[in-house]
C-alpha cells in the first residue's frame, strides 16, 4: 500500500516538472513592441496636438457629478457638522444670481413676480471676515506676549492675503463647488467663499468651533514661516536702542568679533552688539554694516523672544484646552519709541 502511494507521488511530479520544461522551451522572450504600436501612438499624438489643449470646463460639466453630494461630502470631510442651507449659500457668488436674473430676462420671466430663492454670500463672508482677523491677533499675541504690535498686524496681514485665503480654499475642495459665473474662478472669490465657509460656521456651530477652524487651516499657515521677516523693519539698531533704553539698560555697542576673506568676493564679518558689557546678539554679513544691522535684528528676535530655537506654536488637540485673553493688546514699537526719545527731548530741555 505504502509503496503504491509512494509511486503515484513521483508520478505526479515527474509529470508536472516535464510540463514545466516544455512550456519553458516553448516560450520565446521578446523586448520588441509590435511594429504597428509606434505608428498610431505617434499618428495619436500629433492629433493630439493639431487640436490643442482641452477646453476648460466645469467640474459639474462632467456625467459624473452630483452636487447634493458633493455639498455633503465637503462638511463631512472637514468633519464638521453644517446646515445643508446655510452652506449651499456659502457657495453662491453675486455673479451668479445676477447671471441667473440675466437668463430669466432673456426667457422673459419677470424676476419680480417669481423672485430667485437664493442669497449670496456676501453676508456671511463678512461675518468669516471678522471672526478670522480677531482671533489671529488674539491667538499671536497670547502666543507671543512680548512680540511688538506691529509684527502682529505683519503676521495677521500675511495670513489675510488674497492669496493665502485663495491657497486654502482650494485645497480644502472649495473651487469646485462655487456657484459662479467665471471660468476659472478669480482668486478673490475663493478669497471670499473660504470667509464665507468659516461664517457659516460660525452662524450653525458657534465661535469656539469657528474659531478651532481658523486655528486649524488658517494659523497652520504659519508653521515653518519666520514671523520676523514679515515684518519690514527699517530701523532695527535705532529700535534696539529705544528698548534698551526704556528697560533700564546701556545704549548698545557694535564690535567686530571675526573676520575671513576680506580680501576676497567670498568675505565674511561677524559682529556682536553688546550693552554694559554683555552680548545682546550677534550675527554675519558680508559687510560689517550688513551683519551690524543682522545682528540688531537678532537683538530685536531675542527681546520678542520669536527666536529660531523658540517653541513652535500650540495646535491641533493640544490648543483645545488654551486659555486665551482676548483683551490682551502687546507693546506697540511706536510707543517704545516715542517714550525714548520724549525722555531725551525732555532731559535736553532741563539741561
Amino acid at each position: 500500500m505504502a509503496s503504491s502511494l509512494i509511486r503515484s507521488c513521483i508520478h505526479r511530479l515527474t509529470l508536472t516538472a516535464s510540463r514545466t520544461s516544455v512550456v519553458l522551451q516553448n516560450y520565446v522572450p521578446r523586448r520588441n513592441h509590435n511594429q504597428y504600436l509606434y505608428k498610431y501612438l505617434r499618428e495619436m499624438y500629433s492629433k493630439r496636438i493639431n487640436l490643442g489643449p482641452e477646453k476648460l470646463r466645469r467640474r459639474s460639466e462632467w456625467i459624473n457629478w452630483n452636487y447634493d453630494s458633493e455639498i455633503y461630502s465637503f462638511g463631512k470631510r472637514l468633519g464638521e457638522d453644517f446646515q445643508d442651507a446655510t452652506l449651499r449659500q456659502a457657495f453662491i457668488h453675486t455673479s451668479y444670481l445676477e447671471g441667473e436674473k440675466r437668463k430669466r430676462a432673456e426667457l422673459g420671466i419677470d424676476v419680480e413676480a417669481v423672485p430667485l430663492q437664493l442669497q449670496d454670500n456676501i453676508e456671511l463672508a463678512n461675518l468669516g471676515s471678522g471672526l478670522i482677523s480677531a482671533y489671529v491677533k488674539v491667538y499671536l499675541r497670547n502666543m507671543y506676549p512680548y512680540m511688538f504690535e506691529e509684527c502682529i498686524e505683519a503676521a495677521h496681514d500675511y495670513l489675510m492675503t488674497e492669496e493665502m485665503l485663495c491657497n486654502i480654499a482650494k485645497h480644502i475642495g472649495c473651487e469646485d463647488l462655487i456657484l459662479t459665473e467665471e471660468l476659472p474662478v478669480y482668486k478673490s472669490t475663493l478669497g471670499i467663499t473660504f470667509k464665507a465657509v468659516v461664517g457659516a460656521l460660525l452662524k450653525d456651530k458657534g465661535k469656539e468651533r469657528a474659531e478651532k477652524f481658523v486655528r486649524d487651516f488658517v494659523l497652520t499657515q504659519l508653521v515653518g514661516k519666520d514671523i520676523t521677516e514679515m515684518w519690514e523693519l527699517i530701523n532695527p539698531m535705532g529700535l534696539l536702542t529705544a528698548v534698551l533704553a526704556v528697560s533700564g539698560r546701556g545704549a548698545p555697542e557694535s564690535r567686530l568679533l571675526w573676520k575671513s576673506g576680506v580680501s576676497t568676493v567670498m568675505s565674511l564679518y561677524w559682529v556682536g552688539i553688546y550693552s554694559d558689557k554683555q552680548l545682546v546678539a550677534k550675527s554675519p554679513g558680508e559687510t560689517v554694516l550688513i551683519a551690524e544691522e543682522m545682528a540688531a535684528r537678532e537683538g530685536i528676535k531675542k527681546i520678542m523672544k520669536t527666536e529660531d530655537s523658540r517653541p513652535p506654536l500650540v495646535l491641533g488637540t493640544m490648543a483645545d484646552n488654551l486659555k486665551l485673553d482676548y483683551q490682551r493688546k502687546n507693546l506697540s514699537a511706536e510707543e517704545v519709541i516715542r517714550k525714548h526719545f520724549g525722555q531725551g527731548i525732555q532731559n535736553a530741555r532741563a539741561s
